[in-house]
């Protein structure tokens, strides 16, 4: 009897040892309050992309990363009632109803099949996919579906009462066996539509198997067998093995460290619930895990992120972090609130009491109040009294009301301070030191004189803690710490911080204020701790200040609380160069302008009531227990998000039609389409609600502020083309991803597209140049008649001085008529007569016309010089000399130009002593289209300056003015070189 109590007392301290110390895994509850369409779980399958879907009865749900959405009997599933899923090589989802057949869907619609089409039943329990085809499992029957074209092919089942309900396949060898559930174990052989049912053996009431490595587990009614492979695939009517476990298995899953997870209901009675089956035996994790269900029916696996998905039939689902960041160790009733270490020991400081672990002492608020009273009964010390500006203690203050404040260590000591007094206890367990003294925070200074803080009555620094000796630092005095609120020893200096009155450092045996001195103003400080060889301080608002008080205090950086999440800190530690920063929404680790933070979502939760690093772990002590965090995983955390699909977009509230969208695609979207929502997803993450996004819809623009949904909301974008850019911070590890999300233009309207404007340009330019060339034909008909009244006028005002010219011709052929007459020479009046009347038919003729031929120029000409040459008595020497090159017949020049100069000839260049005048009259064709006309005579000449008629003559006046009318530059066109008694050359220069 006595040997039972001892081993019953044995059990009882070991139950207890282990809900004290175990871990409980960070687990989140699904269920139809929330998340959930309805609480009963049916089938889980974690699909290539690492998306868990989740099969009720009342739908399906797609959980990624966190996002649900919804699938039931409009959406295309054949029922809602969901009892098998499983993916094909494909990427094609399969989802078996109870009552209505599979439901595959491809990403965008279903496609069903029934008893219609071949299926087995409509009722389908398990579905098990292999290579091109999908093996599906109904109440009474297997079939085998095609995954490319959907064949069915659906075996023949032995006539039997019962009815052949699958409950499993597994694959050994390639060879597929169908698990049913009265009919036995059957392997599937055969090709193709060949295939047939074989059966092995007679095994019965089976509701799961799993395979693992060369042995099976075979769940039965109230218990579980697990043979070999080889024996169990023999023929044979028993099954012999031992009877393991209890309760009904549903569901195995097997982890990759090879744990084996089953799930237990026991229909009839309460033995249900998340087993481990370790040794053959099945551990509950119901407690580890927080499942509270008794009816556990499905279970899925997430290799990549080590957790466990456990469906129930009455509570939804359950998500298990089966590796997690951060571990919880439970120690019910006792409140955490301090840690410590020395050379070889670690301390726990609790609301009741002290644990040195690896001793596994343990001293309680008993024995503290025990220490408190013999040192009161045997010290020959004074007490510290209140008027001597002590904390006086309360020394009828029970165990139960003992208070701690803080741990620390000194010299491998334990120095705790409490409210009825200052325990100072070795590695042993043993006091070392008793002091009476109250104070909220204690410290030692290099030389290892304990400081002693009282929020009003100053500082005690003790030289001698066994003859209470001590150097008092009055309050009032500018350089004493006051309300002081933590402190550091560091290798220079021990530093107290105040809630109102600063920084202060104990050096060379004195304090110092850092606002006195005026090297940092900064009042309100909280926290304190070593950064490298620089130091982290908290101010009462949330800011960390990074500063070095070497030589010089200089603060290196500021740490605004807007970038650490949460505004209040708890503690301030340093792990290998990085912050760490406890706040009141969890604990970031700073370094390098990188946060990385961890809170409920990790499995981390408040409250924090200290913290410590101890080795490469940071412990924190909360309520009920502790957290341990593996810093050197947290720190080196590689990146989780590498990529980025859209998973929705919605055009002014109406869902786009899409397949597939990457960086490169392009979408038009017309100008009053124009408010667009685009839903995405990352790759598969573990903390989902550590992710922020940033968007910008240009290069050139600016990142939009964070946000936390994977969604971009973008109302009556402008017309202009976009690249919408997505920037995915993720808390977690403090690192960043971008991706080039969508291509997106948004056509301006027609009036402002490049084609409208291009016609309306197009026709206003059409309609200037119009109205340009109708202005331009106006312009040049008004031109034409302004041309041919001009010309028309020319030809007049030609025409007038050609008639002005006929009577001087008249004047001097009369003159010599009667001259010839007066002197009785009647046959030369008869010949000049009829040259003159000749010329007059010639004047007449060519008055008239603008123009003449050459050959008429030059028989006028010889009239008119034969006329004038006989008024001379013949004594001029004419010579006229005619390029052969010049056609006479086809070359007309302006009417009557020439004979003004020949005339001025006869009429001023030889007077009556010039001596063998001779006049010389030359054409010559300079180009094609230009006539030189030279006219020299050898008379009396002129020179410049001196008045001449011929260069005053009215005549060559007429011919200027009329060369000018008929578009002539006169300058070059007419040129009269002559020279005093040397004679005169005109020539001139006519268009042909």
């Amino acid at each position: 009897m006595r040997f039972c109590k001892t081993t019953r007392l044995f059990f009882l301290l070991f139950l207890w040892f282990n809900i004290a110390f175990s871990q409980n895994f960070p687990s989140k509850n699904y269920n139809a309050a929330s998340e959930l369409p309805n609480n009963t779980v049916r089938a889980l399958l974690l699909d290539s992309d690492n998306v868990l879907w989740i099969g009720t009865d009342n739908g399906v749900v797609k959980k990624e990363n966190d996002v649900f959405k919804y699938f039931f009997e409009e959406d295309g599933l054949a029922l809602n009632s969901c009892w098998a899923i499983a993916e094909d090589r494909n990427k094609n989802l399969w989802f078996g109803s109870y009552g209505e057949g599979i439901s595959i869907y491809n990403g965008a619609k279903f496609r069903v099949i029934s008893e219609k089409d071949g299926l087995a039943h409509n009722e389908v329990t398990k579905l098990f996919s292999h290579k091109d085809h999908m093996f599906i499992g109904t109440s009474d029957g297997v079939s085998l579906v095609n995954i490319n074209n959907y064949d069915v092919h659906t075996f023949n089942i032995p006539e039997s009462e019962k009815l052949f309900r699958v409950q499993n396949f597994f694959e050994v060898k390639e060879q597929i066996y169908v698990v049913t559930y009265r009919s036995g174990i059957y392997k599937i052989s055969g090709k193709d539509n060949e295939k047939v049912l074989t059966k092995v053996n007679n095994d019965d009431y089976v509701y799961s198997v799993l395979k693992n490595n060369d042995s099976i587990y075979i769940s039965k009614k109230g218990f579980f067998r697990k043979t070999t492979l080889t024996d169990y695939l023999k023929k044979g009517d028993t099954i012999s093995s031992k009877k393991l476990g209890y309760s009904i298995i549903w569901d195995y899953i097997k982890t990759r460290d090879q744990k084996i997870f089953a799930a237990g209901w026991g229909i009839y009675d309460t033995s249900g619930g998340i087993y481990e089956v370790q040794n053959d035996e099945l551990i509950s994790r119901a407690s580890d895990f927080n499942i509270f269900s008794k009816e556990v029916i499905s279970l899925a696996y997430d290799d990549k992120f080590e957790k466990l998905y456990v469906g129930t039939r009455d509570a939804g689902l359950f998500e298990i972090k089966l590796d997690p960041l951060v571990k919880f160790h439970r120690t019910e009733g006792k409140n955490i609130i301090g840690f410590a270490r020395t050379g070889n020991t670690s301390a726990e400081l609790s609301s009741n009491g002290i644990l040195i672990k690896e001793k596994e002492i343990k001293i309680n608020l008993d024995q503290l109040k025990k220490w408190q009273e013999e040192y009161i009964k045997t010290t020959k010390q004074p007490l510290p009294k209140h008027e001597d500006s002590f904390y006086e203690l309360d020394y009828s203050t029970r165990a139960r009301d003992i208070q701690f404040y803080d741990i620390k260590t000194y010299k491998d000591v334990y120095w705790v301070n409490t409210n009825i007094g200052i325990f100072a206890i070795e590695e042993n367990g043993k006091l070392h030191r008793y002091l009476p003294l109250h104070s909220e925070e204690i410290n030692f200074t290099i030389n290892g004189d304990l400081i002693e803080t009282h929020p009003y009555g100053g500082v005690r620094v003790y030289q001698d803690l066994n003859k209470f000796e001590y150097t008092h630092f009055l309050q009032d005095h500018p350089e004493t710490p006051t309300l002081v609120v933590n402190s550091l020893q560091t290798n220079r200096k021990t530093y107290f911080l105040s809630v109102f009155s600063g920084l202060y450092a104990w050096e060379k045996d004195e304090f110092s204020s850092y606002i006195q001195s005026g090297r940092w103003k900064e009042k309100k400080l909280r926290h304190i701790t070593s950064l490298g060889k620089n130091l982290a301080i908290s101010n009462e608002f949330g800011d960390v200040f990074i500063v070095n008080d070497g030589k010089s205090f200089e603060i290196l950086k500021k740490i605004p609380r807007a970038k650490i999440e949460g505004n209040t800190i708890s503690f301030l530690k340093e792990y290998q160069g990085s912050l760490l920063i406890g706040t009141e929404k969890g604990l970031s680790l700073y370094k390098d302008d990188r946060f990385i933070y961890l809170n409920e979502e990790q499995g981390l939760k408040q409250p924090f009531l200290s913290g410590e690093v101890d080795g490469n772990r940071l412990v924190i002590g909360s309520k009920d227990g502790y957290y341990t965090i593996d810093l050197n995983r947290v720190s080196d955390a590689e990146p989780l998000v590498n990529d980025l699909n859209i998973k929705e977009i919605f055009i002014n509230n109406n869902e786009f039609a899409y397949e597939e969208f990457t960086g490169e695609t392009e979408i038009d979207l017309p100008y009053d389409q124009n408010t667009v929502l685009l839903k995405f997803s990352t790759n598969a993450h573990p903390y989902p609600h550590k992710l922020r996004y940033q968007y910008r819809l240009n290069n050139s623009e600016n990142w939009s502020r964070p946000f936390p949904e994977p969604q971009i909301f973008l109302p009556f974008l402008p017309s202009k083309d976009y690249e919408v850019d997505v920037r995915v911070l993720d808390k977690s590890t403090g690192l960043s991803y971008t991706q080039s999300l969508l291509n997106m233009a948004i056509l301006p309207p027609f009036y402002k597209s490049w084609w409208f404007l291009l016609i309306v340009m197009s026709t206003i330019s059409l309609l200037i140049f119009s109205i340009y060339k109708f202005q331009i034909r106006q312009t040049r008909n008004f031109e034409m008649q302004k041309r041919l009244i001009q010309k028309r006028f020319e030809e007049t005002k030609m025409e007038a001085l050609l008639a002005q010219m006929n009577p001087h011709f008249i004047f001097n052929a009369m003159n010599s008529i009667q001259n010839y007459i007066m002197d009785s020479d009647i046959d030369n009046a008869t010949i000049f007569l009829g040259d003159f009347a000749k010329l007059i038919r010639l004047n007449l003729d060519h008055c008239t016309k603008p123009s003449i031929l050459l050959v008429e120029e030059i028989e006028y000409l010889r009239s008119y010089i034969r006329i004038e040459n006989t008024r001379f008595n013949n004594k001029i020497e004419v010579v006229m000399s005619i390029d052969p090159e010049i056609d006479t017949y086809e070359v007309e020049i302006p009417t009557m130009i020439l004979q003004t100069f020949v005339e001025n000839v006869f009429v001023h260049a030889f007077p009556g002593d010039i001596k063998d005048p001779r006049l010389e009259i030359s054409f010559k064709l300079l180009t094609e289209d230009l006539l030189q006309c030279k006219i020299q005579d050898n008379g009396i000449g002129f020179t410049s300056g001196t008045t001449n008629k011929l260069h005053d003559s009215k005549g060559v006046r007429l011919v200027q003015e009329r060369l000018a009318l008929l578009g002539y530059n006169v300058e070059e066109a007419v040129r009269i070189n002559s020279k005093k008694n040397k004679g005169t050359t005109v020539i001139i220069t006519l268009e042909i």
